[in-house]
């Protein structure tokens, strides 16, 4: 019995996502909607009246005429075509045998209280906002479905039963066409679910949200694995160091080991920057708030761990060099030194990417242009040193 119970919800579910799904093409698909307006006018008289059988006139009234001939001359695209094609998806319910609302109980009035329709179960309920005690939340909702991709969205009430979307101009896209305005404030018709059925409608934008990943989103996770490997690797390039036995050249595993660090680095810079760069709702905004933030842990991630890599020789660097990789002062991350070094070690580690990229590719031109950029920035870095060296030794004596 349990078993058949289970089976018996889950045909009744299936049937509801059906017609969900048929009433979004029906509303809100651009494709169904023209080719729901130019369809073919029938080819015989417009007028119902001829249609009517003889015998059947005998017992209808004036009243019951004129509204069997006003049923038969539906324009394609109106109102009452939209209603016909809904009842057509789901069966509505009787007017006259509903008096008051299955779920709060609350008697229907024409003005005060209007019955209303849901579109996927047929029952029909009241809107009435929520009121403690009586209705802890609303009996009904409107939700709307965005044209091009699908998304849905609950809507509050609205004029006429319908709804307007809600803004999303932040104020860095003030600049856009007046198309786009009218776009943003043009009035759209919600359609109306009961509150029994809004897990079929919660459902469905679960499914959504699963298969349309925001692009932040994909690229946090890269960011993220790429800071993984980072770590990983730095054990293991902290044993290489270890290893040299303060040789004056470093081997050839230690060089490569760096290098490869240096390249994750630089592609973990961009990939913050990026993400930094993304378009947000606006200012302040929940999302531009965690982009701030994904830039902010990528700072101090480098300005920690990028700083070991100084302490590899350079091949081919000449011997007289004013500070010598066995005299470099142990850094504090937070110092002052730190924060002035930090860009400068930034600019060498991308340049010497730079270098290898313009190799890589034969472009010698570039390559001598980037060696000497790259020299430059070194020379900065060494009176840096040198100067921090010097007052460290001027402290002490």
């Amino acid at each position: 019995a349990r078993r058949a119970l289970r089976d018996a919800g889950r045909i009744e579910r299936t049937r509801l996502e059906r017609r969900l799904e048929k009433l979004i093409a029906l509303h809100f698909n651009a494709k169904g909607q023209a080719s729901t307006n130019s369809r073919a006018q029938p080819s015989r008289r417009a007028s119902s009246f001829f249609d009517i059988d003889i015998k059947e006139l005998r017992n209808l009234d004036a009243a019951d005429l004129w509204k069997n001939m006003m049923q038969n001359q539906i324009t394609p695209g109106s109102k009452a075509d939209i209603r016909a094609q809904e009842q057509s998806i789901t069966p509505w319910e009787n007017d006259s045998d509903v008096s008051q609302c299955p779920l709060c109980s609350a008697s229907f009035h024409p003005i005060t209280n209007r019955k209303h329709h849901c579109r996927l179960c047929g029952r029909i309920v009241c809107s009435l906002p929520a009121k403690r005690g009586q209705r802890p939340v609303t009996c009904s909702l409107l939700f709307i479905a965005d044209k091009k991709t699908g998304k849905i969205e609950e809507v509050g009430e609205g004029v006429d039963y319908g709804v307007r979307r809600r803004s999303s101009m932040g104020p860095q896209n003030k600049g856009k066409e007046k198309e786009a305005l009218i776009e943003e404030e043009k009035f759209l018709q919600g359609v109306r679910i009961c509150r029994e059925c809004s897990s079929i409608l919660k459902r469905q934008q679960h499914r959504q949200e699963a298969f349309h990943v925001p692009t932040y989103a994909r690229l946090y996770e890269a960011f993220i694995n790429l800071e993984k490997q980072i770590e990983d690797a730095l054990p293991v390039f902290q044993e290489l160091l270890l290893a040299l036995n303060n040789d004056d050249q470093p081997t050839a595993e230690a060089s490569a080991a760096r290098k490869r660090l240096l390249e994750a680095f630089s592609q973990y810079d961009s990939l913050a920057k990026r993400i930094r760069t993304l378009p947000t709702p606006g200012p302040g905004s929940s999302q531009d708030r965690v982009q701030a933030a994904i830039l902010t842990r990528a700072s101090v991630f480098l300005q920690k761990h990028m700083f070991p890599l100084r302490t590899l020789p350079k091949p081919k660097k000449p011997i007289s060099s004013p500070i010598t990789e066995a005299e470099t002062p142990v850094i504090d991350p937070d110092s002052n030194l730190a924060h002035v070094l930090q860009p400068l070690l930034e600019q060498e580690a991308l340049l010497e990417s730079f270098v290898e990229e313009a190799k890589a590719h034969r472009k010698f031109e570039d390559v001598q242009t980037l060696k000497s950029n790259l020299r430059e920035i070194r020379s900065e870095i060494d009176k840096v040193l040198a100067n921090a060296d010097y007052e460290v030794h001027r402290q002490n004596g």
